[in-house]
């Protein structure tokens, strides 16, 4: 079913779906969000649809235990044992993303020292995380010759940090 055969077959059921998803919900954002998931759910199961699935009821009966299944997730996220998860942040973590930190920017000012062909590849490899189609593309060389480069600058990389 294309796109244009499925807005043929379910738009014209909005308001009707609105009005049953604002019911349900109470208020506007909730019912907009619980459409656009029904129509999510509608369009990844457009193919398997039975016919029946064109009339309002059945499209209703869907909205509503759509509505029903979220209730029953949010009671399920709802029930988690607070004390369980009320434990205070682990101060090593904290400590852990500084000295991440730390190293990320040690690590780019190594790159900064390496030969403008290196570095720039070296940042378009490893920092910007391209593939190496995209980087053969910008700068005309084989993906071989990049390879290479790559494994060169990370080789002298290491070095420098050691």
């Amino acid at each position: 079913m294309t796109a244009q055969e499925f807005k043929q077959k379910y738009l014209c059921f909005h308001k009707a779906l609105y009005r049953v998803a604002y019911h349900a919900t109470g208020n506007a954002m909730d019912a907009e969000d619980l459409l656009q998931d029904f129509y999510l759910k509608l369009w990844t199961k457009r193919d398997k649809l039975p016919p029946e699935a064109q009339n309002e009821g059945y499209l209703v009966k869907m909205m509503r235990n759509l509505y029903c299944d979220q209730l029953r997730l949010k009671r399920v996220d709802a029930s988690v044992d607070m004390d369980a998860v009320s434990e205070p942040p682990n101060p090593d973590s904290l400590e852990r993303q500084v000295e991440v930190s730390e190293e990320a920017t040690r690590v780019r000012s190594k790159i900064e020292t390496l030969p403008n062909n290196e570095r720039m590849i070296v940042r378009m490899r490893v920092v910007e995380d391209r593939d190496y189609d995209e980087i053969c593309d910008n700068t005309g060389l084989t993906q071989s010759n990049i390879r290479k480069i790559v494994s060169r600058a990370k080789i002298k990389l290491r070095e420098m940090l050691k």
